[in-house]
């Protein structure tokens, strides 16, 4: 497995974050109207939404399979996201961090080799573990452990369906359409 960087492979992951950055402002946007429904029921939220914020770092992974891919997708878009004015302001990013750190891990336990569903998977799960990791405390510091388990599970799950299974399938798309063949990924 080919370690360095190349150009494309850099504009790949920087167009990925930018995309992605511009989905989360929007997503933002969606999360901060539809809040009110769902706060009878915050874990159902988290399960229906939050992974849609984790698709970056799975998406850079599993297309560049490169050491760094999927936390620089998710830094990037995490960025562009706080950018385009965030309601978390910088904090955008150091969520960004540690879903991206998630992603990251998953890649790097299979040296970056694989790329399958079963990968996708994980790598979506450990960025809602990340997910987890960052919102809790700061966000729900005092939750019952019952209320915080069912928070986890629900960022775990959403982040495993959305982020990590919801790559794969744009990943399947856009080599159906072409655009990953300069890349050859």
């Amino acid at each position: 497995m080919k370690r360095s960087w190349g150009l494309m492979d850099l504009v790949t992951v920087a167009t990925i974050g930018i995309a992605s950055g511009v989905l989360f402002a929007g997503w933002n946007l969606v999360w901060g109207a539809a809040s009110p429904l769902f706060a009878a029921v915050l874990p159902l939220q988290y399960l229906l939404f939050a992974g849609t914020w984790v698709i970056a770092g799975p998406l850079a992974g599993l297309i560049v399979r490169r050491p760094g891919a999927a936390l620089a997708g998710e830094m990037i878009a995490a960025s562009v996201s706080f950018l385009l004015a965030s309601q978390w302001s910088v904090d955008a990013i150091f969520s960004g961090a540690a879903q991206g750190i998630g992603a990251e891990l998953a890649f790097a336990a299979v040296g970056y080799r694989v790329a399958g569903w079963r990968v996708a998977l994980v790598a979506g799960a450990l960025s809602g573990v990340g997910m987890a990791l960052h919102d809790l405390p700061l966000y729900f510091p005092d939750v019952t452990t019952s209320f915080a388990s069912a928070l986890v599970a629900a960022m775990v799950v959403s982040a495993a369906i959305i982020g990590g299974f919801g790559a794969l399938l744009l990943r399947a798309a856009l080599r159906r359409s072409g655009a990953l063949d300069l890349i050859g990924s």
